[in-house]
C-alpha cells in the first residue's frame, strides 16, 4: 500500500505536517507487534509479507472456495467439514474495532456479505445431507436476524417440509409474503416461490431439496407488476435484439447510474422477448465476488451439465458453454458488470443468441455492440408508477404532492419505488406529509430507504469503486448549489491542473456520477449531478472536509465564475454605469478569452448558475463575492431585461446589509434603480428610493462615479413621473460631478437625460443641442448602444417637428445598430418609434414596421417598447377608417403607460385617444381623457402641447353642449 494511500486512509484530505513521520512510527510499532519481516518497505510505500494462510479473510475465501468446487463435484461430506472449518474463523463483526473509513467499510461489507454466502452454503449442504430436523432452529433464527435475505426463507420452508410439517412450511412462506408486502410493498422473490410450489405438489415426506427436473432453462426473475414508462427505448431496443438479418451476436449494453431501473428494465425486456429466444434465458447479477468463471458455472449447471462434468479452468468453460448454445437460440442476461472484461466470457459465438448487459459504466471497449444509456424517468411515468404502489387514488387525491414527491426524488426509479413503499406503510398519512419531509435536505436520503433497499447504499456502491481523486472531486461538486457547470470548475475547486481535473470530472461521467447534459451556448460541454448523488456528495463532504476546505473550494469556483462575468460584462456593447469591484480573490480559468469572446451567449448559458450561486454566496455570508457577482452581471440583466436580475441583486443587497459591507450595499441599490426601467410591475417610488439610499452611501465613501450614478438614477424616477424641476436639479448635479471627475459615461447619461427632459417639455433647440452633445461623446466612447439610443432620440425630435427625412434617417440607424449590437429590447423600441413617424409620414410600410416592434417586445416582455407601438397602430388605425379598433389601442397602451409610471407617454397617448373619441363622437368621454391628456402636458411643463390640447377641447366641449 502506498504511502499517501495510507495518509489518506489515517487523515483524509488533512493530514498533519508530519504525516510521514507519524505512519513511519506506526509501521515501526506494527513491526515489533507482528515481528520483522511482516512489514516491508517497497517502492512509495510498504508491503504485508505474509503467506495468505496465516490471514484469516484469505483463509476464509479460499476455504470457502474450495468448498463450493467440493459441492459441484457432488462431494457433501468434504464440502461440509470444509465450510464448517470456513465459518469457524469468525470471532463477530468484521473490523468492529477499527476506525470505519471507506476503504475499511466497503472491505467489512465485502467480508460479511461472503460470510452470509458462505453460511447459506453450509446450511444447503446440511439439508442435502439429511440434516433438516437440526437446522429449523437455527434458521428460525437467522430468518428473523436477516428479514430480507430470501435464501434463509427458503432454506427454512425446506427444513420444515423435510421434516414433515409442509403446514408450518407454507405459513412461513406467508409470513414472510405478509412481511415483504409490509415493508417494501413487494412480492417474495423467484427461487421463494419456486419452493413455495414445490412445497404444495410434494408429499410431505417429499425429498428435502425439492429439485425438479430441468427443463430449458429460464433464470430471468419475475417481471414487475407496477413496470412503468420505457415504452420508446423497449420498442428501440426490441427491434435490434429481435433483428432477422443480423449475421453476428447481437449485444446491447445499457448502461446508467444506480437506482436508475436497469435490472427492472433488462428483465422486463427480458419477458418480452421469450418468445423471439425459446430455447432459453440465461441470468447472472454480477457483484464484488463474482467472476466469469462462477457465473459460466452457473450457466452450464442450468443447461444440464452435472458439476462433476464443468471444467475446472474459464477457457474450458467457455469452451463448453459456446458449443452447448451453437445453433440454439439463447438470451443471455448480464446484471451490473463493471467491465468489458466480465462480459467477454459470457458471449456466445452463435448469431442466434444475443446479450443484454447493464453497468453502471459505459462499457465503450465491447466489441460490435449496441450502446444506450437510461436516465430517469420523465415526470409522467414516474407519477405513474408513484401511483401503482400506493393506489392511483391517493395520487388522484393529491396530485400535486405526488408530482412533488416524484421530483423529491429526482424520478430516480429506486427513490420512487422506496418512498412509495414508505407511503404504502401509513396509508393513512397524506402524501403532502411525506413530501414536505423529503424536502428537508438534510434527511432525505435517510427517508429513502426501505429494508434492504438504500438509495443513499446504491450511490455508495459507486462511490466506493472511485480512486481518491474522483472520490475528493464528487464530495467538492456536492458543494455547489448551480444547477449545471463547465468543465473548468473541476480545477477550481479541487486546485488541479485543468487537464488532470477534467479527465478526472469525465472518469466520473463514465462512473455515471456526474452527467454531460450537452454543451451551453457557447459550445462548451456541460454537466450536473442529480439531486440525490449531490445530497450523498455533500454529506460526505461535511464529513471529510472541514468548514475551511469546504469554504476555499466554493471561493475558488465563485472566483472563476466572478472572473469570467466581469471579462464577459467588459465586452458588452454599453454599459448604463460605472463599474465598481471589491477586492476579492478570482480563480483565472486558462481559456477565458475563448470562453466569454461572445459575452452575450456566455451570460445566457451561466445564468441560472449566476443566480443559484449568488444565493449561496449570500447563505455562506461571502457577501463581496455574493455582491460582485451580482454587479457583473447587471449590464446583462439591464441589456436583456433579465428577470431575475432584480431577486439576484436583492439577494446581495440584503447579505450585504447583514455583513456592514457598505460598497456593495450602495452598488446593489443603485444597480437596483438602474433595473427599475421599463417595467410595469416595478415601483417608480422604490427607484427612487434605491437611488437616494445608494446616493447617500456614495457619498459616505467618497465614491464620486456611484454618486454621479445615483443622481442620474434618481433624476430618471422624477422625470418618469413629470417632476421635471427635481429632475433637473439632479441631473445637472451628476454632470457636474462627472466632468469633475473625468467619468465620461455619466457626463453621456447625463446629456441623454437632459436632451430627453427638454423633448418632453416642448424645448425643441435645447433637446437637439444635449441630443448632438451626448451623439458626439457616445461615438468618443465607442459605444454603439448609447449611439443608438441618441438617434432614437434625435429622431424622435425631428419627427415631432414634422421633420420626417432626417427623424426617418436617424431612426433607421438606431435600428441598424440594435441589430448589430443583438439588443431586442432597444430594437423593438426603435421600431415602434419609427413605425409611429411612418404613420404620420404616411409611409406605406408604417403597419409592418410596428407590427415587428410590438412582436419583439412581447416576446421580450418589454412593456416601454409594447406600449409605445400600440400607441402608434391605435393613430394608424385611426387614420385608416377603423376608430373603434385604434380606441382600443390607444386606451391598451394608457393602461400600459398608467402601470409604467410615465408621466410624458401616459400624456401623448391620452391625446390621441381623446382625438379618436371626438372624432366617433363620443364627446363627453373625449372632453374628459383630452382634460385628462392637458393636465398631464401642464405638470410636465410643455405649455406648448397643453395649449394644443386646449384648443382641441373647446370645440369638443361646445358640440357637448349643443347635443345637450
Amino acid at each position: 500500500m502506498s504511502t499517501d494511500d495510507l495518509i489518506y486512509e489515517l487523515w483524509g484530505d488533512e493530514p498533519p505536517a508530519s504525516c510521514r513521520t507519524l505512519v513511519r512510527g506506526y509501521v515501526l510499532s506494527l513491526r515489533r507487534l507482528l515481528g520483522d519481516p511482516v512489514i516491508r518497505h517497497c517502492p512509495g510505500g510498504y508491503r504485508l509479507d505474509l503467506d495468505p494462510e496465516e490471514i484469516d479473510a484469505c483463509r476464509f475465501e479460499n476455504l470457502s472456495e474450495e468448498a463450493l468446487r467440493h459441492r459441484r463435484r457432488g462431494d457433501t461430506k468434504q464440502a461440509a467439514a470444509l465450510l464448517s472449518e470456513a465459518l469457524s474463523l469468525w470471532r463477530g463483526p468484521v473490523l468492529s474495532d477499527v476506525r470505519q473509513t471507506a476503504l475499511v467499510a466497503a472491505f467489512a461489507d465485502r467480508l460479511g456479505e461472503r460470510r452470509l454466502t458462505t453460511l447459506e452454503a453450509r446450511l444447503e449442504n446440511d439439508l442435502t445431507e439429511g440434516r433438516h430436523a437440526e437446522l429449523v432452529e437455527e434458521l428460525k433464527g437467522l430468518v428473523v436476524e436477516h428479514p430480507f435475505r430470501e435464501g434463509f426463507a427458503a432454506l427454512l420452508m425446506k427444513s420444515l417440509h423435510a421434516c414433515g410439517r409442509r403446514a408450518e412450511s407454507l405459513q412461513a412462506f406467508a409470513d414472510h409474503r405478509r412481511y415483504l408486502r409490509e415493508e417494501l410493498g413487494l412480492e417474495p422473490g423467484p427461487e421463494l416461490r419456486q419452493v413455495h410450489q414445490a412445497v404444495l405438489a410434494c408429499e410431505p415426506r417429499a425429498s428435502a431439496t425439492l429439485t425438479p427436473g430441468v427443463p430449458r432453462p429460464v433464470q430471468t426473475p419475475p417481471d414487475l407488476v407496477d413496470f412503468t414508462g420505457r415504452e420508446e427505448e423497449i420498442e428501440r431496443w426490441s427491434g435490434v435484439l429481435t433483428a432477422r438479418d443480423s449475421s453476428a451476436l447481437r449485444t446491447l449494453a445499457l448502461s446508467g447510474r444506480a437506482g436508475v431501473g436497469k435490472t427492472s428494465l433488462l428483465v422486463h425486456l427480458a419477458h418480452r422477448l421469450r418468445r423471439s429466444y425459446p430455447d432459453g434465458q440465461l441470468y447472472a447479477v454480477f457483484t464484488a465476488q463474482t467472476t466469469p468463471a462462477t457465473v459460466l458455472a452457473q450457466f452450464l449447471g442450468g443447461l444440464g451439465v452435472p458439476g462433476s462434468a464443468i471444467p475446472e479452468t474459464l477457457a474450458e468453460r467457455v469452451h463448453l458453454y459456446r458449443s452447448l448454445l451453437a445453433g440454439r437460440r439463447f438470451l443471455i442476461l448480464v446484471d451490473d458488470v463493471d467491465s468489458e472484461a466480465r462480459v467477454r466470457p459470457l458471449q456466445p459465438g452463435s448469431a442466434g443468441c444475443a446479450v443484454l448487459v447493464t453497468s453502471r459504466k459505459r462499457l465503450l471497449g465491447l466489441e460490435s455492440a449496441y450502446f444506450a444509456d437510461l436516465d430517469v424517468l420523465e415526470s409522467e411515468p414516474a407519477v405513474s408508477l408513484l401511483s401503482k404502489i400506493v393506489t392511483a387514488e391517493r395520487v388522484a387525491a393529491e396530485p400535486e404532492a405526488a408530482l412533488e414527491i416524484v421530483e423529491l426524488c429526482g424520478r430516480l426509479p429506486l427513490a420512487v419505488r422506496i418512498a412509495g413503499a414508505r407511503a404504502t406503510v401509513r396509508p393513512e398519512s397524506r402524501l403532502s406529509v411525506f413530501a414536505t419531509a423529503l424536502r428537508d435536505e438534510a434527511s432525505r436520503l435517510d427517508r429513502l430507504k426501505a429494508g434492504d433497499l438504500d438509495v443513499g447504499a446504491a450511490i455508495a456502491t459507486s462511490y466506493v469503486s472511485l480512486d481518491q481523486p474522483e472520490r475528493r472531486l464528487l464530495r467538492l461538486l456536492g458543494l455547489l448549489d448551480a444547477p449545471h457547470f463547465p468543465s473548468w470548475v473541476a480545477a477550481a475547486l479541487t486546485g488541479m491542473p485543468e487537464r488532470s481535473a477534467e479527465r478526472t470530472l469525465l472518469s466520473l461521467v463514465d462512473a455515471r456520477l456526474v452527467d454531460e447534459i450537452g454543451t451551453g451556448a457557447e459550445g462548451r460541454s456541460r454537466f450536473r449531478l442529480h439531486d440525490l448523488i449531490r445530497i450523498f456528495a455533500c454529506e460526505r463532504a461535511a464529513e471529510e472536509h472541514d468548514a475551511h476546505t469546504r469554504r476555499a473550494a466554493l471561493s475558488r469556483a465563485l472566483g472563476g465564475w466572478l472572473h469570467l462575468a466581469e471579462e464577459a460584462d467588459a465586452r458588452l456593447p454599453a454599459h448604463t454605469l460605472a463599474t465598481l469591484r471589491a477586492a476579492v480573490p478570482r480563480w483565472y480559468p486558462e481559456a477565458t478569452t475563448e470562453l466569454v469572446h461572445a459575452p452575450f451567449t456566455w451570460f445566457e448559458t451561466e445564468r441560472e448558475a449566476i443566480a443559484a450561486l449568488v444565493q449561496q454566496a449570500a447563505d455562506l455570508g461571502l457577501a463581496e463575492l455574493a455582491w460582485s457577482l451580482a454587479a457583473a452581471a447587471q449590464t446583462f440583466y439591464e441589456l436583456r431585461d433579465a428577470p431575475e436580475g432584480m431577486r439576484t441583486h436583492q439577494v446581495a443587497l440584503a447579505a450585504c446589509r447583514e455583513s456592514g459591507t457598505r460598497l456593495g450595499e450602495a452598488v446593489m441599490l443603485r444597480n437596483l434603480a438602474d433595473l427599475h426601467a421599463g417595467k410595469s410591475d416595478a415601483s417608480l417610488a422604490d427607484k427612487a428610493e434605491s437611488a437616494e439610499l445608494a446616493l447617500s452611501i456614495f457619498r459616505e465613501l467618497g465614491e464620486r462615479r456611484g454618486e454621479a450614478d445615483a443622481l442620474y438614477l434618481a433624476a430618471d424616477a422624477h422625470r418618469l413621473r413629470g417632476d421635471h424641476d427635481h429632475a433637473v436639479t439632479s441631473i445637472r448635479e451628476s454632470a457636474e460631478l462627472s466632468r469633475a471627475h473625468g467619468y465620461r459615461l455619466g457626463e453621456l447619461h447625463a446629456l441623454q437625460q437632459l436632451g430627453m427632459i427638454s423633448t418632453e417639455r416642448g424645448e425643441r433647440e435645447e433637446s437637439l443641442h444635449y441630443a448632438r452633445q451626448a451623439l458626439a461623446v457616445a461615438e468618443e466612447l465607442g459605444s454603439p448602444r448609447d449611439e443608438c439610443v441618441v438617434r432614437g432620440l434625435l429622431g424622435v425630435i425631428h419627427k415631432r417637428q414634422g421633420e420626417f427625412g432626417e427623424g426617418g434617417a436617424q431612426l433607421r440607424l438606431a435600428v441598424t445598430n440594435a441589430q448589430a449590437t443583438a439588443d431586442p429590447l432597444l430594437e423593438a423600441q426603435m421600431l415602434a418609434h419609427l413605425g409611429q413617424l411612418y404613420v404620420e409620414d404616411g409611409h406605406p410600410e408604417a403597419r409592418e414596421t410596428l407590427e415587428r416592434g410590438l412582436a419583439l417586445s412581447l416576446a421580450c416582455h418589454y412593456d416601454f417598447g409594447h406600449a409605445v407601438a400600440l400607441h402608434g397602430l391605435g393613430v394608424l388605425e385611426c387614420g385608416e377608417g377603423r376608430p373603434a379598433v385604434g380606441i382600443v389601442r390607444l386606451g391598451a397602451a394608457a393602461e400600459l403607460w398608467d402601470r409604467l409610471q410615465n408621466a410624458f407617454g401616459k400624456a401623448r397617448t391620452l391625446a390621441a385617444l381623446g382625438e379618436a373619441q371626438a372624432g366617433t363622437g363620443d364627446l363627453a368621454a373625449a372632453r374628459d381623457t383630452l382634460t385628462s391628456a392637458c393636465e398631464e402636458f401642464r405638470k410636465l411643463g410643455n405649455e406648448q402641447e397643453a395649449a394644443r390640447i386646449g384648443a382641441l377641447l373647446t370645440p369638443v366641449s361646445a358640440a357637448e353642449l349643443q347635443e345637450r
